[in-house]
């Protein structure tokens, strides 16, 4: 029987118009795609109320209308924003298949959904953090609309995942409805294997379940000309990493390219502060280095194949520190205020290891997709 499926993540409403967020759904649904058991995989389109007062003319000025030194600085970034978030709306459009309706948690609560199966994929779906302190109930299931449909959350992850108390009381519960769990990073499923009977699978951000050539269809021509290291910030880079990032330039005779909503950093050099995808894509591809304080942009990293440092930043870094100890490139992740040069990498070591966790991941995956085949089966017997 081929399957009808549904993503649910936090892809199309990020707020922080975060590349990675979006591309490995686009994977995962690609993966789905080639699959022959499934007849269709779309995106379901859930807005999460901790995201529902977001628009981009407003986001930074609302967060800073008290302070006016700093009300400055966010209207000036906000017309490059606002870009940003029309080419990341068109690539939702033209790239990804999504619900035709977008849904509130009030919605699943009454909706009648045309899923065999749903999927809770990745990035930080299990965090209360992202949540104002609470747990979402819908990326585990636990609405009306979800709770009969067979549910497998691939590659969850729980960011710095830092939990109170009452926090595991309410995941324990949670937990109870997924029938399989994977989990991105391992210091999370650590965790909820102390919350649950369930077996709890070590997988990889669906990023790394492609070849580098599966993005070639969505990847931009070269956007700068010569040699240029690539400096990508999620959060606001504190000023350790802007002197690491000139420094390690000069040092090895690259120019700086930056991805970053930091309008003022053009002053000092050339700032892509509103590249859609397909930019972002090509500009970390022909990096000859990259500095970023971003999982994606560390995973795609070793996925080109491009020197790489993942700098810490002030409210963590834990995601992408367990990346690099997975690839034994723990020399890769920079503390605050500790970098030190590292010797040159080991690809042929890292393809390794890529293709044993590729293949361990889509092994479970087809696991837990043939577990809920097996299930639709014995149901139609009856």
């Amino acid at each position: 029987m081929a399957l009808k499926s549904g993503i649910v993540s936090i892809n199309l409403h990020t707020g922080r118009l975060n590349y990675g967020a979006v591309l490995h759904s686009w994977m995962f649904q690609r993966l789905m795609a080639r699959r022959g058991d499934m007849a269709r995989c779309e995106i379901l389109d859930y807005l999460p109320d901790a995201k529902r007062q977001f628009n981009p003319w407003t986001h930074f000025i609302r967060q800073k209308r008290k302070n006016p030194a700093k009300l400055l600085g966010a209207m000036l970034i906000t017309p490059g924003f606002v870009l940003r978030y029309r080419r990341f709306q068109r690539f939702f459009r033209e790239q990804l298949q999504v619900s035709d309706r977008c849904y509130s948690r009030q919605d699943l609560e009454a909706a009648k959904l045309p899923y065999d199966l749903i999927f809770f994929e990745s990035d930080v779906i299990w965090s209360p953090n992202y949540f104002r302190g609470s747990f979402d109930p819908v990326f585990f299931g636990a609405t009306a609309g979800l709770r009969p449909i067979p549910k497998i959350a691939y590659s969850a992850s729980m960011g710095e995942a830092k939990l109170t108390d009452g926090q595991k009381d309410e995941l324990k519960a949670l937990l109870k409805l997924p029938e399989h769990i994977s989990m991105r990073e391992r210091y999370a499923s650590a965790i909820v294997r102390t919350l649950t009977d369930k077996p709890v699978a070590d997988v990889v951000d669906p990023v790394l379940l492609a070849e580098p050539g599966d993005f070639d269809p969505i990847t931009a021509p070269r956007q700068v000309k010569g040699k240029y290291l690539l400096a990508y910030y999620t959060v606001n880079p504190d000023p350790y990493m802007l002197r690491c990032v000139d420094d390690y330039a000069k040092a090895h005779g690259l120019k700086v390219v930056e991805v970053s909503i930091f309008t003022h950093h053009k002053l000092k050099h050339r700032t892509f502060t509103a590249a859609g995808i397909e930019q972002f894509l090509s500009l970390v591809r022909n990096a000859e280095a990259v500095f970023s304080n971003s999982l994606h942009g560390t995973c795609l990293s070793i996925l080109y194949h491009r020197e790489f440092y993942a700098m810490e930043h002030g409210k963590g870094g834990r995601k992408y520190r367990d990346l690099c100890e997975k690839f034994d490139l723990s020399d890769r992740y920079i503390p605050k205020d500790q970098f030190r040069p590292a010797a040159p990498i080991d690809w042929d070591r890292v393809d390794e290891l890529r293709e044993k966790y590729r293949e361990e991941s889509l092994a479970w995956l087809d696991g837990a997709i043939n577990e809920i085949q097996k299930l639709f089966s014995l149901c139609r017997k009856f």
